[in-house]
């Protein structure tokens, strides 16, 4: 896992996702998000990036399987950020996706 920060901002360590019908995927962010015009979700099969604007805000390694497939079928994932009180009943933020494949 690979930790930074953005302008002294703390950012996550870690993210969960809820699974829906179809290819269907939210991320679950644990804590709030930088303020950004723009999100985005970067995947391969081994980890998933985060960026706010251009700026990054997290590299995470994650099981890849059926989650980079659910993710790499969208264009655009729901974001729902989580500060451990009640989960929130709505998506909070929406990222667009980018998908790194390996070439072989």
């Amino acid at each position: 896992m690979i930790v930074e920060t953005v302008r002294g901002y703390k950012v996550f360590e870690r993210c969960d996702f809820l699974l829906g019908e179809g290819d269907s995927i939210i991320i679950v962010i644990p804590g709030h998000l930088p303020h950004a015009e723009t999100y985005t979700v970067s995947v391969s099969d081994k980890d998933i990036k985060f960026k706010a604007g251009y700026d990054k805000i997290a590299h995470l390694d994650y099981p890849g399987g059926e989650i980079f497939e659910r993710i790499a079928n969208n264009t655009q994932i729901g974001l729902v950020e989580y500060t451990g009180d009640e989960l929130p009943a709505h998506i909070t933020n929406v990222a667009y996706v980018e998908v790194r494949r390996a070439m072989a």
